[in-house]
């Protein structure tokens, strides 16, 4: 008979393939340090499963936060652990990314949504700007001519001048407007419903501000912030 945790391991490994998520939880610090040390027995006993023997990393605790899909972090060491401090314990979350995270650890995922951004918009814009502070307009964009007023110019260029680079520039620039569109037109990037959440949209441009607002809400002494993956 096939044990329930390989069970649950090979059912992991299937949702990775079809939509496997990661986030981050929290529970009260007091309810943490009572368990971290527990054996399996020990705790599937604390949570009356002694007949399943299966916890999932979801029923810890409180979802704070998904960070959806295809997301692979490179954190600094001192800033996750472990979830339980016995080995076969933590055995039993092979595949599930289940750590103790730090306010660095949130801190290095705000950093990082920060340079995905800088390097996204860096990338659509430089070839019409250059790379040194984006002040070296080229010559595509120095045969502008403009007339008008700001909120209603009559702008025309010279695509002659335009090069390959600019070209797959410009198209990145109107997908992206294309893909932001709907996050208006047919939803709202912020949340005026139940909840604190201030956004639950993936998007790197709105989505850093709901962990700023979680990083700066979240109570560190009280609470134990963790990661997860399912």
């Amino acid at each position: 008979m096939v044990a329930v945790t390989q069970i649950h391991l090979k059912l992991n490994q299937n949702l990775k393939l079809m939509g496997y998520r990661t986030y981050i939880g929290y529970m009260p610090k007091k309810t943490y340090n009572k368990i971290k040390r527990f054996t399996p027995d020990e705790l599937y006993s604390h949570y009356n499963k002694t007949d399943e023997k299966y916890i999932g990393v979801y029923e810890y605790g409180t979802e704070l936060y998904e960070f959806g899909k295809d997301t692979e972090f490179n954190s600094p060491k001192k800033s996750h652990k472990n979830f339980f401090t016995k080995k076969e314990t933590q055995a039993k979350y092979e595949g599930y990314e289940f750590q103790i995270v730090t306010k660095e650890f949130l801190a290095y995922i705000i950093d990082s949504y920060n340079k995905r951004i800088q390097d996204y918009y860096n990338d659509m814009v430089s070839p019409f700007f250059g790379k040194e502070l984006l002040t070296n307009p080229s010559e595509f964009m120095n045969t502008i001519k403009r007339s008008g007023y700001f909120d209603k110019p009559n702008v025309t260029f010279d695509f002659t001048k335009i090069t390959q680079e600019e070209s797959n520039a410009l198209y990145k620039i109107l997908e992206h407007v294309r893909t932001f569109s709907p996050e208006w037109t047919y939803l709202t990037p912020y949340n005026l419903d139940s909840g604190e959440a201030i956004t639950t949209s993936w998007k790197y441009e709105y989505s850093i501000f709901e962990l700023v607002r979680i990083y700066k809400s979240f109570d560190w002494k009280k609470n134990q912030m963790y990661y997860y993956g399912y």
